[in-house]
């Protein structure tokens, strides 16, 4: 552990991943990965410039990731997903548990989306989200990286989307083939 990673808030056994500002609230995020050999989920923690110390973004749970965040330039708020962690085996497991967004000024969190609310277009009857690409600077469309399941042809479809903020639609952008990310 880094001596100056512990006095800015930073708890034992974390390390930065991702390092974001938000210019309206003047927030700086972090997004926290495990550095220790015993395995911990991501996290989230936040601060205002100009405080010496960083907090959670949320209250934390044992077994819960909180990860992939994202920030726009022009208002303050933050996206970011949140997996359920389970140990199989010697191994841990996440399943997408949802979507947020977190309100930087009232500091509330609100699910977007989850796997029994995201609405995708036919052929696909289920999806979750991978990954948060990016999102615009006004905070409108949010560019996503997800798993689409085809039943038909049992197979699951890698898919770069766009979801728009004000009616939560899921628009296909490309399909991602042969992607590894």
């Amino acid at each position: 552990m880094i001596p100056e990673w512990r006095d800015a808030g930073i708890p034992e056994g974390y390390g930065p991943c991702k390092l974001l500002y938000n210019p309206p609230s003047g927030m700086v995020i972090v997004e926290l990965r495990s550095t220790a050999e015993e395995f911990l989920p991501n996290r989230i923690y936040i601060r205002h410039k100009d405080q010496p110390r960083y907090r959670p973004l949320k209250a934390l749970q044992p077994m819960v990731s909180s990860e992939a965040v994202v920030t726009p330039l022009e208002c303050p708020r933050l996206f970011y997903l949140s997996n359920k962690l389970s140990k199989r085996d010697q191994h841990y497991a996440g399943e997408w548990e949802g979507l947020y967004s977190f309100d930087i000024q009232t500091g509330t969190s609100v699910q977007l989306a989850s796997r029994d609310s995201l609405s995708l277009p036919p052929p696909y009857t289920e999806g979750w989200v991978n990954d948060i690409v990016s999102v615009s600077a006004d905070a409108n469309q949010l560019y996503l990286r997800i798993g689409a399941l085809r039943p038909e042809a049992s197979a699951v479809d890698n898919q770069l989307v766009r979801m728009d903020m004000s009616t939560r639609e899921i628009h296909f952008v490309s399909r991602l083939k042969g992607s590894f990310l």
